[in-house]
């Protein structure tokens, strides 16, 4: 018989929806296989409020709600609904709390609030937000292991794709000492347009005709966002210490369609490359364009990321994202969420 697993989603986003739409499909399917019957007992928003239902909430109903642009509240049940993000976490009734809620690049919060107060509750958490992971990873993962519950983050770099987990259990002996990468598609795909002819400004139109980049592309073509990922990959695979503010940063801007078409004649591609490396027994992270020689993986067109993994006993282990969507950043909380199911009990 499965056995119970209750939800708690404090976000309910583009991704949220996506993962709670499946949950009645192919998700559900997966989870119910592993032994476990899914419901989702809250859901707190910015925009469309807080509602707890410790029997599960109706997801269709939910949905609805929210695609209409309504309120959350009237499917509330018990006491007043919290009044913030953070009252709903520390007051849900849930095994696991799923952070997905709007990213603050600059520090991490509030999402670092919501996932240390779920997990100082004892509950485990999942989250697709990159800013705990950049800003306060290795506290968190102590307070996890304190209370003996996970802290997975398998979506926030790359979507779905399988990069902490491949370390971990696939590499298990093997030491990354750095590794280099394209972690912001919306870079990736000006640079790629602009090397074929398009200005600029033409190639940032077309990214964010196609959702790829904000109204406000800022953070990503100052190479922040970059920067942000890449402190999360570097505190989980080279076990540093590092915040956003120690990169070595260089973005791009109008003008660079010409050293893009430029490398693009000599064979070469022009991208926004994060590095880091483990040197002296510290990590040095750095993003920036660069000219990438042909044959390097960096260097594919029609792709939205790639991870170069640097490794002591199977020296470079490349990962190639085709184009990222919901959906992959949703598979990576469903990936997470089955592994915390199928661990040993930790307590």
């Amino acid at each position: 018989m499965a056995r119970p697993l209750r939800l708690a989603l404090v976000g309910f986003g583009n991704v949220g929806r996506y993962f709670a739409e499946q949950l009645a499909g192919r998700y559900g399917k997966e989870l119910k296989a592993a032994g476990v019957a899914v419901t989702i007992t809250g859901i707190a928003t910015r925009r469309h409020g807080t509602a707890i239902d410790p029997k599960g909430l109706p997801l269709g109903k939910a949905l609805h709600l929210v695609k209409a642009g309504r309120s959350l509240e009237p499917l509330h049940r018990g006491r007043k609904a919290p009044a913030s993000a953070l009252e709903f976490v520390k007051s849900v009734p849930a095994d696991v709390v799923i952070e997905i809620s709007t990213l603050d690049v600059r520090g991490g919060e509030p999402a670092t609030a919501h996932i240390r107060a779920a997990l100082g509750r004892g509950l485990h958490v999942i989250t697709a937000n990159k800013g705990p992971v950049a800003f306060a990873r290795k506290k968190l993962m102590a307070l996890a292991r304190s209370k003996k519950v996970h802290f997975l983050h398998e979506g926030v770099v790359m979507d779905g794709a399988p990069i902490f987990n491949l370390v971990e259990t696939c590499l298990r002996g093997a030491k990354v000492n750095g590794f280099r990468g394209l972690l912001n598609s919306t870079t990736t795909r000006i640079l790629s347009d602009a090397s074929r002819g398009l200005s600029y400004e033409e190639a940032l139109a077309d990214a964010q005709k196609l959702g790829v980049a904000e109204a406000d592309p800022s953070l990503d073509v100052d190479g922040w966002d970059a920067a942000v990922k890449a402190c999360a990959l570097a505190n989980a695979l080279l076990d540093a210490d590092v915040e956003p503010a120690d990169v070595v940063r260089a973005g791009i801007g109008p003008g660079v369609e010409r050293e893009a078409r430029e490398a693009r004649a000599r064979g070469e591609r022009l991208r926004l490359v994060a590095r880091a490396r483990r040197e002296a027994g510290r990590v040095r992270i750095s993003v920036g364009p660069e000219a990438v020689p042909a044959g390097d993986p960096l260097a594919l067109d029609d792709v939205d990321g790639v991870l170069v993994l640097e490794t002591d006993l199977m020296r470079e282990v490349a990962i190639v994202e085709g184009r990222g969507g919901v959906d992959q950043t949703a598979y990576a909380l469903l990936s997470d969420l089955l592994r915390i199911v199928e661990a040993p009990k930790k307590r």
